[in-house]
């Protein structure tokens, strides 16, 4: 059971945890007919914010205040569904700015005004996933509100979705976006072919990409050196010759463009990718 210290609205309370830090948690009706004291059920407990920046939560409880709890509740079953189909977790910002562009979105949609996505392609073929997964949100949002949204909006929703899962801020996602491209445009100019952007094969590269991309910003003393890759690099060297040349083509860029140099099994990766995505473009 947790003790009530704050009540926000019905369905948010602030109380503490074991270590006795402020939390925020919110649930459906949890803090109905409640005053500061009583106990809530746990049980009815769908998220909880547990120590955070003050800017984080100045802006937690503005979107608390000023957001019906419907909109979490949407949120919170996009973050669910992601945790138990994909084992995706979302940092927890993620969540407060999805229901709040949730939120808006629908007061846009009801006066029928719908924005347009300039990353819509690149969003479907780069992020087909976290696509996917927006366009099953328009359905949550078509069935609590009976609106209609474009398939921009499955793509503002994947947006946010990419930035909680790789625990980046959202003006990071069009940075990804243009290095996803370029490696791209460096395997389809090298074999001189047209990539098939709904392939398995591709959507395999384009994750791959998707990860590096993460690990060469933000998480570079993690790397694994691999202790294998010096051998396996020698055989695909050999196997295909091609595809390693376009590895070291794109090992060049980055080197050039971001200042990281790529071990040998990142090359090692990238070759693997790469043959995948030429070998299905010939068959």
């Amino acid at each position: 059971m947790v003790k009530i210290t704050k009540i926000l609205n019905n369905g948010a309370v602030v109380t503490e945890n074991s270590q006795r830090k402020e939390i925020i948690v919110l649930g459906k009706g949890i803090a109905y007919n409640k005053k500061v004291g009583d106990l809530i059920d746990s049980k009815k407990i769908y998220k909880i914010f547990t120590p955070f920046s003050g800017k984080q939560k100045k802006l937690l409880l503005d979107t608390i205040h000023e957001t019906d709890p419907i909109y979490f509740q949407i949120s919170q079953k996009i973050v669910d569904r992601l945790k138990h189909e994909e084992n995706i977790e979302l940092v927890d910002s993620v969540y407060i700015t999805l229901t709040d562009h949730l939120a808006t979105s629908v007061e846009r949609g009801k006066k029928g005004m719908f924005l347009v996505n300039q990353f819509k392609w690149e969003l479907k073929n780069y992020y087909s996933k976290e696509y996917s997964y927006g366009l099953w949100a328009l359905k949550l949002l078509k069935n609590q509100f009976n609106i209609d949204f474009p398939e921009d909006e499955a793509c503002f929703i994947a947006v946010h979705i990419i930035s909680g899962e790789m625990g980046n801020d959202i003006g990071d996602f069009q940075k990804s976006i243009d290095f996803i491209k370029s490696v791209t445009k460096i395997v389809r100019y090298y074999f001189n072919i047209d990539i098939d952007y709904q392939s398995l094969s591709y959507n395999r590269f384009a994750v791959h990409l998707k990860f590096f991309w993460k690990g060469m910003m933000y998480d570079r003393k993690s790397r694994n050196f691999g202790d294998l890759s010096e051998e396996i690099l020698k055989v695909i060297k050999n196997s295909d010759i091609e595809s390693y040349q376009c590895a070291l083509k794109i090992k060049d860029y980055i080197e050039d463009k971001y200042n990281y140099k790529l071990n040998n099994e990142e090359i090692m990766y990238l070759a693997i990718h790469i043959n995948k995505i030429v070998s299905d473009n010939r068959r």
